[in-house]
């Protein structure tokens, strides 16, 4: 049987241009609670070691590969802008690099128009798979295909040999997650049929390509002469995770005797920007090259306060690209690109990697769905979500990321205003306990129901109002749909009031808590009593507290002014949702600055 279209055929790479694609993400249901206690990104303890810049403010340099010679000497193969930085009008550079993957000496141009390479040995052969973007007879970028050239490294210089187009969607009837109709990128190349390929000479030779990771397909290419040709087709349930699609990644290198390990990419928004993960996948290292073990959790995240505008790109995207890796005796060195505009290494230590890894998950991972039966908006939550009628949208999907992010596991969740379980449901797998506070007789009701179809036993949901003295409040029902309904008399006045009804007001401290990790705070002006009443638990437990406070100059200085007195930062960190702070216990900031 052929596997692969009628268009792969492979023509000749006219001289290759930067268009980061659209992203595609499939519809995914759940998974149980998982242990919480997962290991941090590495990155959160220790930096990255950044290159120097070359030729500041002339060129940005970029998404960098790597690659070994028989000689022990070590290459790496990146991509360069002109300043200003032009979308597609990337070329490709060359620069020896010493054992900790720093550069030597000066770049060298060897392709004039490509981005984003990676670079493969086979024998002495040096392969560099890069991306060529298309432009339409008008000058606008519409898609971008994969090319490859060979070179041969004659001291210092790399002469190139044979350049190819690689086909468009090669495989019938497939296109991956992370490709459009006229947009391939994220091919990841490496060398298979080592000891055959070792004796290779002008007969030919072949190697991989991991060309989608959901599904997975790994295509083996073989080059003879001038016309390379796919050869053979292998499949396997495609691997999923909670951080985006699995996109791209670093060429494979051994993992152990049987297996190969590739670092991989994804990007999701986080808050208000769109941040890149970085994971790993172990998968054989012969046919059927099936994975075998992935990264649950992100091992690498780019910090959320960068972002590639600072080089000048019109996007704030926040970027860690890795597209190089190396094993050594102390572990995996990768090679990354930044923010689009700078290159860095980082180790992931042998020792590090084992409590990282599980078994893939093939199946879906996650997602909202609506009551009705149809698909909601989708989130990587591992939970499901029913929600009502009058609920139109979810805007706090973006700000579940953010907080899961930094805050998203630990003892005890306190969720007061949970509304029917949004960041309940959203935030429940990280933690080993959750209590949800809903006044709202409606909103209380599905809350409910979303705990138990996700049969969460730690969650405890309690119809309950919190605030600084218990006794009996006055519900204002302001909307159907529940998001504005307010124990403040000044915030009901100000809007038609749909319905009352007394509900039981607690007070936090009266439950003598000293675990909380995150203190969630949506109560629509009440924020000032909730805090009041308690301050003993966030004394004793020093939570990530995250609040809402509308922009209102008066409220904000009120809650300023008691978060100053209980030694918390107050930050409004989002564009796109003003009213949402974090707070940070002082003695803690420390903690939180490698990624806001």
């Amino acid at each position: 049987m052929n596997h692969f279209s009628d268009a792969a055929d492979l023509s000749e790479a006219t001289s290759p241009a930067q268009s980061r694609e659209p992203e595609t993400r499939q519809n995914v249901i759940c998974r149980p609670k998982e242990n919480s206690q997962q290991p941090a990104v590495l990155n959160r303890d220790r930096d990255f070691v950044t290159w120097p810049h070359f030729n500041p403010g002339q060129w940005i340099d970029m998404n960098p590969s790597f690659v070994r010679l028989s000689n022990d000497e070590a290459w790496a193969v990146f991509t360069r802008y002109n300043v200003p930085p032009e979308p597609g009008n990337g070329s490709v550079w060359v620069v020896r690099v010493d054992a900790q993957m720093q550069p030597l000496g000066i770049p060298m141009q060897v392709v004039d128009r490509g981005i984003d390479p990676r670079v493969i040995r086979v024998a002495e052969r040096m392969l560099i798979f890069y991306v060529i973007i298309e432009n339409d007879s008008t000058g606008v970028i519409n898609g971008s295909c994969v090319a490859l050239t060979e070179f041969a490294i004659v001291g210092d210089d790399w002469i190139s040999g044979m350049s190819f187009q690689l086909p468009k969607h090669p495989i019938n009837n497939v296109l991956p997650l992370d490709a459009q109709h006229n947009w391939e990128k994220n091919w990841v190349p490496f060398a298979i049929d080592q000891a055959q390929n070792a004796e290779a000479s002008g007969d030919g030779f072949r190697v991989g390509l991991i060309y989608s990771h959901d599904p997975w397909y790994v295509i083996t290419l073989g080059i003879a002469g001038d016309r390379p040709k796919f050869e053979e087709l292998h499949g396997a349930p495609g691997i999923q995770w909670d951080y985006g699609t699995i996109r791209g990644g670093t060429p494979p290198v051994p993992y152990d005797d049987a297996h190969l390990i590739t670092f991989f990419h994804s990007a999701q928004p986080i808050g208000s920007r769109n941040v890149y993960s970085v994971g790993a996948c172990v998968f054989l290292a012969k046919p059927p090259y099936t994975p075998v073990l992935m990264t649950p959790e992100p091992i690498l995240m780019a910090p959320y306060h960068s972002g590639s505008h600072r080089f000048g790109w019109r996007s704030a995207v926040s970027v860690v690209f890795p597209l190089g890796a190396e094993r050594t005796e102390e572990g995996y060195r990768l090679l990354c690109g930044r923010d689009d505009g700078e290159i860095a290494s980082f180790m992931v230590r042998h020792e590090e990697l084992p409590a990282r890894l599980a078994a893939p998950h093939h199946g879906p991972t996650g997602t909202i769905h609506d009551y009705r039966g149809g698909q909601g908006a989708r989130l990587p939550l591992k939970s499901l979500l029913y929600v009502p009628d009058p609920i139109p949208a979810i805007p706090e999907l973006p700000m579940i990321n953010f907080v899961r992010t930094i805050a998203g596991r630990g003892r005890t969740f306190v969720d007061v205003g949970s509304h029917i379980g949004f960041y309940t449901m959203g935030l429940a797998p990280g933690f080993d306990r959750v209590i949800a506070f809903e006044p709202s007789w409606f909103q209380y009701g599905w809350l409910r129901r979303n705990a138990a179809l996700n049969a969460y036993d730690h969650v405890v949901c309690e119809h309950a109002a919190l605030g600084d003295t218990p006794g009996i409040g006055m519900l204002n029902v302001l909307s159907y749909e529940g998001g504005l309904n307010s124990l403040v008399p000044e915030v009901a006045s100000e809007r038609t009031i749909l319905d009352q009804y007394a509900v039981p007001v607690e007070v936090l401290d009266d439950r003598n808590l000293t675990d909380v990790d995150l203190l969630k705070i949506d109560v629509e002006g009440f924020e000032i009593p909730v805090l009041r009443g308690a301050a003993r638990t966030i004394a004793a437990s020093r939570p990530v507290i995250l609040i809402e406070v509308w922009v209102d100059v008066g409220r904000r200085r009120d809650v300023q002014r008691l978060m100053s007195e209980m030694e918390y930062s107050l930050e409004f960190l989002f564009p796109r949702s003003p009213e949402l702070a974090v707070c940070l216990p002082l003695e803690r900031r420390h903690e939180y600055r490698w990624f806001i």
